[in-house]
């Protein structure tokens, strides 16, 4: 596979998984107050049991996408010289992936007993002390590894100097925004990795295989060194 290639597919990972995520949590039912909240859930899975069933389906593989980002993003830096962060923030960020989705797979669970008529509520208060346990971890393991990233980005210099800023910036509010215990947490954050992943699938288009655009070298004098050393050899 040429590298322009799979700079391209890269590229189309990074601009879909986003874009899917923000999706999945605008379908989402809203959910109000702190989460979770078994009487929140146990109204809002009955009211349309293959709504919250089809919703948490989507949820499994818009964090999959995510996952799969998060690598070409990873891959991006690691071509750009940068492979301490990343190497230790990508693991993370797949731990964190598998969580949240065991997370949604439970829900599929609570969509499948108001299908069957079964006693809903009781299911909810069943399984919450494992919700609540797959959640936080899968957010303390994303806030680490979204975190680690943030720092790799700022060293890697895959953008310019505004677009770091503001996907570094979009980092760190993604990180947050999952240890926050409120559903619209969840709005924050996917539209933070719009933030975080278009930019840099745009500059992975523009740039085909390569990542930061080379340095400019000062051209060598006579003597063969460069001349801007000389210049600095000479005024000492």
């Amino acid at each position: 596979m040429s590298a322009v290639t799979h700079a391209r597919i890269q590229a189309a990972v990074m601009a879909v998984a986003p874009a899917v995520l923000l999706a999945t949590f605008l379908y989402h039912p809203h959910l109000e107050g702190r989460m979770p909240d078994p009487d929140v859930v146990t109204a809002a899975a009955e009211a349309d049991p293959a709504h919250w069933g089809a919703v948490h389906l989507l949820t499994v593989w818009a964090f999959a996408l995510l996952v799969l980002a998060f690598l070409a993003l990873r891959a991006r830096m690691r071509d750009a010289g940068e492979n301490r962060w990343s190497a230790a923030a990508f693991p993370l960020v797949v731990l964190s992936g598998v969580l949240t989705g065991a997370v949604a797979a439970l829900e599929l669970a609570v969509s499948a007993a108001a299908t069957a008529g079964l006693d809903v509520r009781a299911l909810v208060e069943a399984v919450d002390p494992w919700f609540q346990s797959l959640l936080m971890s899968g957010s303390v393991a994303f806030l680490l590894g979204a975190l680690a990233f943030a720092v790799g980005v700022a060293r890697a210099r895959l953008l310019g100097p505004a677009m770091t800023v503001l996907v570094v910036a979009a980092l760190v509010v993604m990180a947050l925004s999952r240890m926050v215990p409120v559903f619209s947490a969840f709005y924050v954050g996917s539209a933070a990795a719009v933030l975080v992943f278009w930019p840099v699938a745009a500059a992975a288009l523009r740039r085909g295989g390569g990542t930061a655009a080379p340095r400019p070298r000062t051209a060598p004098d006579a003597s063969g060194r460069p001349a801007g050393r000389r210049a600095a050899h000479v005024h000492r």
